[in-house]
């Protein structure tokens, strides 16, 4: 008998946020955030989903890597980095914020949580050398990673 085909890969579960929970986004933010399009497309829809939870609740203070800003929006092609970031085992780490300014709409690609910029840079130096090499890789503050959305 043959076998049944292999599910695919769960998608990653994105993380709740209680309504009522206190959140260091703006409603439109929050908003624009929600209208972001990665339908069927699990990974990506994940990594949104937790660069929101993230950016509810990391304090001003707090540091991100900052890997690129797109403008190449291809949902098909950020599920393919996605799942090259699976790979190397990075994804629970990688977080995709939308960024609209006026018509124009781009990605942010976040690494980690860092508590200040000097561990920021700590986890520079131990991302893959492909990271290095190819992404203009800064690192950033939330409060500053807030305040284009």
């Amino acid at each position: 008998a043959a076998k049944p085909a292999a599910d695919p890969a769960p998608a990653e579960p994105a993380p709740v946020v209680p309504a009522n929970a206190a959140t260091l986004l703006s409603p439109e933010q929050v908003l624009r955030i929600e209208r972001s399009d990665s339908r069927g497309l699990p990974l990506l829809g994940g990594r949104i989903a937790a660069a929101r939870a993230l950016l509810e609740r990391a304090p001003d203070e707090r540091y991100s890597v900052e890997l690129f800003i797109t403008d190449n929006t291809d949902p098909a092609r950020m599920e393919r980095f996605l799942a090259r970031a699976r790979d190397l085992a990075l994804l629970p780490d990688v977080y995709v914020i939308p960024l609209a300014s006026g018509r124009r709409y781009r990605l942010r690609v976040l690494y980690g949580d860092f508590p200040d910029r000097s561990a920021a840079l700590e986890a520079e130096r131990k991302l893959p050398a492909k990271y290095q090499k190819e992404f203009r890789i800064t690192p950033r503050s939330f409060a500053d990673l807030r305040r284009p959305m």
